[in-house]
């Protein structure tokens, strides 16, 4: 097994174990975490959440990291390539929702 898996505009989805491969790639994924990599057991180590190359989710953390008793250890936000703290993210979030009403 590969240790990255990623999505990516141009060539779907790229196996390999060089991160700097998906690098110049547009990262993207509407539907799941864009990259993903893996331990060398096969569990997951890390997921990363990209739409047209920017980091982004509106579901909760874009970039998670787990050890390997699968519990998370490191979770940022993300919008539209914008870091936030959880407490900013939340109010960005609700604001979002309140200006699609």
């Amino acid at each position: 097994m590969k240790r990255y898996k990623a999505y990516t505009k141009e060539k779907g989805i790229v196996e390999t174990d060089n991160y700097d491969d998906i690098c110049d790639l547009t990262r993207h994924r509407t539907d799941g975490p864009a990259v993903i990599q893996y331990y060398d057991n096969g569990l997951v180590k890390y997921e990363e959440y990209w739409v047209n190359d920017k980091c982004h989710r509106l579901g909760g953390p874009a970039i998670i990291q787990y050890n390997e008793d699968c519990n998370i250890e490191y979770e940022s936000y993300y919008i539209k390539g914008t870091i936030y703290t959880k407490e900013q993210y939340d109010k960005k979030l609700l604001k979002i929702k309140v200006q699609s009403l």
